[in-house]
């Protein structure tokens, strides 16, 4: 929760408030300032509402509800603990009277701890009546130790307290935070009832006297001691040296009555004797002279026992951070054995006290061991991933700088698993986790004694190891042992599964000493041994930069085609099987760079998948395609690819929408194509996507069928209108029995269930004599058509009759592709994703 105001997105929320309220020419609307206007303050910001007297928190963020210590959604103020009821019930009442935002600190106690953090207070309009207030943490919270500012007053009533501003950011009032039972008992209270209190509600007079004022003063460092007198409700007169200590924006407070010893030694025993904190009192030869049942309890040493104690006695003469503790504060953490011989550490505060005429030594503890255990465990977790237990990138880069700047030689390998994400998408999470742990601990075994193997993250591995000054012979042999073993099978979710490893080395000092620089070289002798086929490993080369400044050239341009929308979008025309009319067309992109030439699908389609273009892309061809095929012939539908990318888009069913709407074509003349890739992210939520593109009354087809991993049941979770049976599957028709078997198989499959099919690829006379036979409804393939721009489209439609019609042999009905365009043989998948 750390940061400034204008980091932590404070000042833009308070600007979108004042823009709001002066478009409302009043208190503006909840709709106007929070909805999709929170960003990255989501997390820290509650909503508070409801009448005055039962105030509400209607919904809470994340760090919001770390920040209270408990869930809190739909949670009663009332119900909130440590004191932050009525501190927030001020601020939302303050923001609702006021009208306008304010800032304020707010402070919940825990364990001893004082809790302060900055909050803004936003009021906004609520139509069913009452407070609405959005309330948004700013700012780090300050921990104050309660103990630690009670101790820093003298003995007798002590108060802790905390300032309360005005939206001016005077000190309007304290609220009282803690105190002992001396302090209540001078205000004629009991802590119970005077906690949480206003020091005014308290103490009526004390508005706008010299006390008051000399309090405020303390929070500027003002502090120090006087006397004053005050006047009880009851009309008693209670006689006072009063001792102030600040910290931050809270003050601890000593009162001393100096006018009836006997009740001041009252409230000290009081305070002494019940007093959960152990506590005892020792002399100045550091014998225990008085013990409270706290100390006796918490150390289980009988009080006769504890009485023959002394201090050395307690100590096991360590110190967690070293040193003795010193009078009048905390000391270092110590480490303190019980009775049953157990160790805790123990944070112990001491100050000087009179005790039955003589001086003492008055000594509290705090058994900080959970506590010690956590900040270890939270150390950890800042340098080592959760999963797998390995270093994490934190780690990793540091123990690298300190490699490089020590000057030795060393050999830095990037690991990125091949097909992780099909393990994800075909077995779940929990099984791709199982996965990264057992190849962590395969890493663990390949590796020398003095090497480091981290998780950078997903799937990405990095090893640190000294490296010889021989070649890199010893990195290489490293890295194919790595292959080797992760290219074993893992057994997970009751199967065996197959993936494997890609690898690029970079060395140091001889690619370079600086840490970034190295991660960079060997990501890029990993990207290099990706695009050598996997389950490799790479050095890293000069040239290796050279393709990757090419590949970025290629993005740029790309980005700047669809800027300018230099690219085109062919068709392909879609045949009836039985009277090779034209039914329809589908979409597919083409770009004709102006120096390059004609950019084949399969080189810049993984560019636009990769960047994120592919969606906008996307969304392009099928307005585009919309309006060519309003043009065509009734009845002629257009086919149209939706990327799995798009189905991630928030507004895919109003994208589509709008394109049939501004083109004017008929929904039931759009198909839409998915590939099943589609159906493996997220199935549920797409499956209802589907549904509500169906609504619209348009087609949905199921692309490259067969060539997934459960392909049966997605047509049993959504009913699709045609199946595509895939290109490899037509051109091994003839070839292999088992692709005639699957061809039929899913013809017989489609007419069982009444879902057209169509099969791609069609290339040859005798493959169209096998699907006809076979039943196959619709067919598509370089025997009819490659795809063609829109204006060759309008020629062939116009002719009235397809061109492959009237000729007789399967040579005259192929209609070559040009040289420029790409070969009947690459890849539909490449082509689908492309529109």
């Amino acid at each position: 929760m750390g940061g400034n105001a204008t980091s932590d997105g404070t000042e833009r929320l308070l600007h979108r408030w004042h823009a709001a309220q002066a478009a409302a020419r009043g208190l503006p609307a909840y709709e106007e300032v929070v909805l999709g206007n929170l960003g990255r303050m989501a997390g820290h910001a509650a909503l508070v509402g409801g009448l005055p007297d039962r105030l509400r928190l209607l919904w809470t963020g994340e760090a919001f509800e770390d920040w209270l210590g408990r869930p809190a959604a739909d949670l009663a103020l009332d119900d909130l603990p440590g004191g932050l009821a009525q501190g927030l019930r001020d601020i939302v009442g303050t923001a609702s009277a006021g009208g306008a935002p304010m800032r304020a600190s707010c402070t919940r106690v825990a364990g001893g701890v004082a809790y302060t953090t900055g909050m803004v207070a936003l009021p906004l309009a609520a139509r069913a009546g009452g407070s609405l207030v959005l309330l948004g943490l700013s700012g780090g919270t300050v921990r104050t130790n309660l103990l630690k500012t009670l101790f820093r007053s003298t003995r007798q009533g002590m108060v802790a307290g905390a300032a309360l501003r005005g939206a001016d950011g005077t000190v309007q009032d304290f609220r009282i935070l803690a105190l002992n039972a001396a302090a209540a008992a001078m205000l004629r209270a009991t802590v119970e009832t005077a906690q949480w209190q206003r020091l005014t509600v308290l103490m009526p007079s004390l508005r706008n006297s010299l006390v008051f004022d000399r309090l405020a003063a303390a929070l500027d460092g003002a502090a120090g001691s006087f006397e004053d007198s005050y006047s009880r409700p009851d009309g008693s007169m209670l006689h006072l040296r009063i001792e102030i200590a600040a910290f931050g924006e809270l003050i601890g407070v000593t009162l001393t009555d100096i006018g009836d010893l006997k009740a001041r030694e009252a409230s000290a025993r009081l305070l002494f004797e019940h007093n959960p904190v152990p506590m005892w009192l020792s002399g100045e030869d550091g014998a225990v002279l008085a013990v409270n049942d706290a100390a006796t309890g918490h150390y289980g040493f009988p009080r006769e026992d504890f009485l023959r104690l002394s201090l050395g006695d307690l100590s096991t003469g360590e110190s967690v951070a070293g040193g003795l503790p010193a009078p009048g504060g905390p000391g270092p953490s110590q480490r303190h054995r019980r009775r049953d011989g157990s160790v805790i550490d123990v944070e112990v505060f001491s100050g000087p006290m009179a005790f039955e005429g003589r001086s003492a030594t008055l000594s509290a503890c705090v058994d900080v061991t959970e506590q010690r255990r956590a900040e270890r465990r939270i150390a950890h977790m800042a340098h080592h991933d959760a999963l797998t237990g390995l270093p994490n990138r934190v780690l990793f880069h540091r123990r690298l700088a300190e490699a490089t700047a020590a000057g030795a030689p060393v050999g830095l390998l990037c690991l990125d698993l091949d097909h992780f994400k099909l393990v994800n998408d075909t077995l779940g999470h929990p099984a791709g986790d199982a996965l990264l742990r057992q190849v962590a601990e395969r890493l663990r075994a390949c590796l020398p004694a003095e090497g480091l193997v981290a998780r950078l993250g997903g799937d990405e591995f990095a090893i640190l190891c000294p490296a010889g000054r021989a070649e890199d012979r010893e990195l290489v042999a490293l890295a194919d042992r790595i292959i080797t073993a992760l290219c074993r099978a893992f057994a997970l979710a009751g199967q065996d599964v197959t993936v494997g490893v890609s690898i690029g080395i970079a060395l140091a000092p001889e690619h370079g000493d600086d840490p970034d620089g190295l991660l960079r070289k060997a990501d890029t002798a990993l990207y290099a041994a990706k695009a050598d086929g996997r389950r490799t490993r790479r050095v890293f080369e000069p040239a290796m930069d050279a393709a990757l400044q090419s590949r970025r050239a290629l993005e740029r341009d790309l980005r700047a085609a669809i800027a300018a929308e230099a690219l085109e979008v062919h068709y392909q025309p879609l045949v009836a099987a039985d009277s090779l009319a034209v039914t329809g067309c589908e979409a597919l992109l083409r770009w004709r760079h102006p120096e390059r030439g004609f950019v084949s699908p399969a080189e810049f389609i993984p560019v636009a998948e990769e960047t994120g273009m592919i969606a906008a892309l996307g969304e392009w061809v099928l307005a585009r395609a919309c309006r060519e095929a309003a043009g065509w012939p009734a009845g002629l539908r257009v086919a149209v690819n939706l990327s799995p990318a798009q189905f991630r888009t928030p507004d895919l069913v109003g994208t589509v929408a709008r394109a049939l709407a501004e083109s004017g074509l008929d929904p039931a003349r759009l198909e839409l194509e998915i590939t099943e890739q589609v159906m493996l992210e997220e199935t549920v939520s797409n499956v209802a996507v589907l549904h509500r593109l169906r609504s619209l009354g348009l087609r949905i087809a199921i692309d490259d069928f067969g060539t997934g991993y459960a392909s049966l049941s997605y047509l049993q979770a959504f009913p699709f209108d045609k199946i595509k049976i895939d290109r490899s599957f037509t051109a091994a028709l003839g070839r292999e029995a088992t692709a005639v078997a699957i061809v039929q198989a899913v013809i017989g499959l489609g007419a069982g269930l009444g879902i057209t099919t169509l099969a791609e690829g069609v290339e040859t006379e005798d493959q169209l004599a096998f699907l006809r036979r076979s039943g196959c409804a619709e067919v598509q393939g370089f025997l009819f058509s490659r795809p063609v721009p829109a204006a060759e489209l309008h020629r062939l439609l116009a002719a009235g009759a397809a061109p492959w019609m009237h000729r007789k042999t399967a040579e005259s009905r192929m209609v070559e592709p040009k040289a420029a365009e790409p070969k009947a043989a690459e890849s539909k998948a490449t082509e689908s994703k492309a529109a």
